[in-house]
């Protein structure tokens, strides 16, 4: 695991897991995604470990899908088979919190963004600031990556309502009131509540615990938990080879990502 983006550490039954990229908002690229794998890998198999704490380091959760073209080659340049693949290894990486045997704690403050949001929601409690900024990606270029995780969370006519509006941005306190989230916090609350609620949850035998994710994770596994989420890359894979996305990125290029926002509200006469 790479210690600089990805860090680890434990303290007695509660493991702490943390995105270490402050510069980038804890965007995430394959070195990141990578580290996850290694730090869930590396508390499962600590027998002292009951309880496991997500957070990122700075002053955001996690802003996505690093898309500067250095973490990772651009759609047009891996065809729609390798892209889907791409899309499908970053879920693989948010689901592995969900199968994860001990339990996962989401720790989020300041801004979660894109990715960033089903990473949070595929833990099995997340804890959110009040003043957090969950926000949809700025600029439409794909669909079903996203919005997979949010229909399934908090239905239908929220998800669309944030998908639909390129932007689209909500409290921590809205977003837990529709579902995103257990609790809404005073951003300094967030972290002690995470601390406290990960050591009473270890009061439980692990062998409980284990049993007990099992079992309520069961019921969304038979209403198509796994292939709701998967099946997001297939339908963001699409939208990336689609006229709409291909004049978005041509935008990007040439005026930059926000000349290319503001190019959005001109044509929709906001600007």
């Amino acid at each position: 695991m790479s210690d600089d983006v990805v860090l680890y550490d434990t303290d007695g039954p509660v493991a702490t897991i943390t995105m270490n990229r402050p510069a980038k908002l804890n965007a995430l690229n394959h070195a990141m995604l990578d580290g996850l794998h290694a730090a869930l890998d590396r508390a499962e198999a600590d027998p002292a470990v009951r309880a496991i704490i997500l957070r990122g380091a700075g002053r955001a959760f996690c802003s996505g899908m690093d898309l500067d073209p250095s973490a990772g080659k651009i759609p047009e340049q891996l065809g729609i088979a390798d892209d889907r693949d791409d899309l499908r290894r970053a879920i693989a990486t948010f689901v592995r919190f969900w199968d994860c045997p001990k339990p996962t704690i989401a720790q989020v403050h300041g801004f979660c963004i894109a990715g960033g949001t089903m990473l949070a929601m595929a833990c099995d409690i997340t804890l959110v600031s009040a003043d957090c900024r969950i926000r949809f990606p700025s600029i439409p270029v794909g669909g079903g990556f996203v919005s997979s995780f949010w229909t399934l969370f908090v239905g239908p006519k929220k998800a669309k309502e944030l998908d639909f509006v390129a932007g689209s941005e909500v409290t921590g306190a809205d977003a837990a009131s529709w579902g995103f989230a257990n609790h809404a916090l005073p951003v300094e609350e967030v972290e002690p509540r995470s601390q406290l609620l990960a050591r009473q949850i270890s009061r439980t035998p692990p062998d409980l615990l284990r049993i007990k994710k099992a079992a309520i994770n069961s019921v969304s596994e038979r209403q198509g938990f796994r292939q709701a989420m998967m099946g997001g890359a297939d339908w963001d894979a699409i939208c990336h080879f689609s006229q709409g996305a291909l004049e978005m990125r041509r935008r990007i290029g040439e005026m930059g990502l926000k000349g290319a926002i503001a190019s959005l509200d001109r044509d929709a006469g906001l600007a």
